[in-house]
């Protein structure tokens, strides 16, 4: 929660929460991620220093029909960024997403416009832009256009 908390009040933190989550909504998330560990439509890793988390990195499968696809999502707290642990954390975790989801053909996200840096990650580690939502996102007064990207498998 303090991980989560730290990011989501940060201007353009790239994430898609904006206000500080309660105890409440953390053993909600906290609840359905170890669900779909257990059940294998999610791996996730996180990044500890000193005892405290400074990133994590999930891949979540689509239900039903869109079973064999999933969605990745990745955070680091700003101190921690720029220095080679987003590739690595981000490798490992697709990696991982392999192993225990074996039926997954393509691994989707999103980037928006200002996030540069992540970005060009996504290009080296081939995800490759399939569109574009123009004002998907509004941080404080001004728009920014969310880029869909995915990775086949």
């Amino acid at each position: 929660m303090r991980f989560i908390n730290q990011i989501a009040v940060e201007p353009m933190s790239g994430i898609a929460v904006n206000r500080r989550v309660t105890l409440k909504d953390e053993k909600v998330w906290l609840k359905d991620i170890l669900t779909g560990i257990r059940r294998r439509t999610a791996v996730m890793l996180v990044v500890e220093v000193d005892g405290a988390i400074v990133g994590n990195c999930h891949v979540e499968r689509h239900k039903d029909k869109r079973s064999h696809r999933a969605v990745l999502g990745i955070a680091l707290i700003e101190k921690w960024r720029g220095k080679g642990i987003g590739e690595a954390l981000t490798k490992k975790t697709i990696e991982l997403a392999r192993k225990r989801m074996p039926e997954l053909d393509t691994i989707e996200l999103s980037v928006l416009d200002y996030n540069k840096r992540a970005s060009m990650l996504y290009q080296k580690l081939g995800f490759v832009e399939i569109g574009r939502i123009p004002r998907s996102v509004r941080e404080e007064s001004k728009y920014f256009d969310e880029h869909l990207m995915l990775m086949r498998l």
